[in-house]
């Protein structure tokens, strides 16, 4: 496989300009602020909107840990298929912390090939192809793989 790479500067450009203005919203009374004073104290703000979102990444990373076993589990167990456990043993009810594990590595890699943009996943292995069979045909579309 061969790729080029080559920045576009257009998107480079726009993501370097700088912001327009800042919207505040505060309970303080209505009074001219100038330029500099408003940017100060909404510093603050910035800082406890960056610990939001990392509170708002968590809760998505933990609801997606707690409801992929009950989506998943009964449909494996109607395959009666399995995969190894931690210590290399067959098991039908692997953690999903396991699971996760052994599905580290995979990259989905978008390219652009004679004007056409293309997501390639790179770095599955036969283990990792089995583990996302068993997920399901939304599974195999998103990981690019046949049903078996």
């Amino acid at each position: 496989m061969q790729a080029q790479m080559r920045p576009d500067h257009t998107k480079m450009t726009y993501d370097q300009q700088p912001t327009a203005c800042f919207v505040v919203g505060t309970k303080m009374a209505a009074e001219p602020w100038r330029e500099a004073e408003v940017i100060q104290a909404s510093t603050g703000h910035a800082q406890a909107e960056g610990g939001l979102r990392f509170l708002k990444e968590m809760t998505m990373a933990l609801l997606v840990y707690s409801v992929t076993p009950r989506r998943r589990r009964p449909q494996w167990a109607r395959q009666h298929e399995t995969v190894p456990n931690q210590i290399n043993q067959p098991t039908q009810r692997p953690t999903w912390r396991w699971v996760f594990q052994l599905l580290e590595g995979i990259h989905r890699i978008r390219v652009t090939l004679q004007g056409k943009v293309q997501d390639r996943i790179e770095g599955m292995d036969a283990g990792q192809t089995k583990i996302l069979r068993l997920c399901g045909e939304e599974v195999w579309r998103l990981y690019q793989i046949s049903p078996g």
